[in-house]
This record gives structure tokens, sequence and C-alpha cells, in this order.
């Protein structure tokens, strides 16, 4: 839990900050993440390595898996259920209850080169979309 809530401590700033996008890009519009999101495997990495994966499920709910990124002998696995949605002025945003503590976010969505995408913010956080 304590790796957990480091991993928090160090996104949950970001939260506020506003959104960085490199090479001009622009983040994908509301009616654009209403044709990519739902039914999609969302795979979130953060920058200390650790992932969340989840199914947007096509209700708003979702089951999550949360992994620790850092190398050591010991790797850390959390389960999760929430809700994800689009708002109104199209952010991505999930509200993940771990049990003992609770994440929620809202970030705009802009898609790589490489055709993966960033959740924008300080920092950024990868994500990859698959359906």
């Amino acid at each position: 839990m304590k790796v957990l809530l480091a991993s928090l401590a160090v996104a949950l700033p970001a939260l506020a900050s506003s959104p960085a996008f490199a090479d001009g890009a622009t983040p994908l519009t509301r009616d654009e993440l209403q044709q990519l999101l739902p039914g999609a495997q969302i795979e979130i990495t953060y920058e200390d390595g650790s992932t969340t994966l989840w199914k947007d499920a096509s209700d708003g709910s979702v089951e999550a898996v949360w992994s620790s990124g850092f190398m050591t002998s010991k790797h850390h696995t959390h389960l999760g259920t929430g809700t994800w949605k689009i708002s109104d002025d199209g952010q991505f945003c999930s509200h993940v209850d771990w049990r003992k503590d609770v994440t929620d976010w809202c970030r705009s969505v802009v898609k790589t080169g490489d055709g993966d995408f960033v959740l924008a913010g300080q920092p950024e956080w990868k994500m990859k979309v698959s359906k």
C-alpha cells in the first residue's frame, strides 16, 4: 500500500497542471473520445513505471488493476472498481476506489505519432487503447 500511496503522491499534483502538448498536437475532441473509449481496453503507464489496466465498460464502470513499476524484489498489485466518463469539455475522467484510497482525475487525451495516446498534464501519462 505504501508503494501505491507514493505513486499517487507523485501523480495527484499533476491534476491541477495545465496540459502541455508536444509538437503543436491538440487534444482529441469529445466526439473523437466517444468513438474511441467505450468498450476499449485501457493501459496507463505512469512516470514511475507503474501501470493501471481496465476496460471502459459501456455502462461507465471499470474494474481496474494497478501494478507497481518499481524494480525491486517486491511487486505490488491492487484491485479497484470505479467509473469512467467523458466530461462535457472533452476530457477523459476516472474515479477508482482502491479500497483504502480513491483516485479521481480528468485529463485531455492527445494522440502521439506512434498511434498511442498521452493523458496530458505534468507529468504526462502514456495511454494505450485497444478494442
